[in-house]
């Protein structure tokens, strides 16, 4: 277990009204995005000392689309865990 990639992933999303018509500069999302990276980057050695590195992704766009599935796939050999006698927790 100990050699196994362990992540916490946290994602924070920040949506603006469709109907707000005002344009957002991007130099105040930036200032934004500054704050809150300075802000996790105080708190995390005291919440999480585990951690080695940390990395920090910011995106920031116009979401016309973005559609997701998931399905369900047929059950197989291949992706079927083995029947157990062990009861479920």
């Amino acid at each position: 277990m100990a050699d196994t990639p362990r992540v916490l992933r946290i994602t924070f999303q920040f949506h603006v009204n469709r109907k707000l018509g005002r344009n957002i500069a991007y130099s105040k999302v930036e200032r934004a995005v500054g704050m809150i990276k300075n802000r996790v980057l105080e708190l995390t050695p005291g919440v999480f000392p585990w951690a080695e590195t940390v990395r920090i992704r910011t995106e920031w766009l116009y979401d016309w689309q973005d559609d997701w599935i998931e399905e369900a796939m047929p059950s197989n050999e291949f992706n079927t865990l083995p029947p157990s006698d062990e009861p479920e927790a």
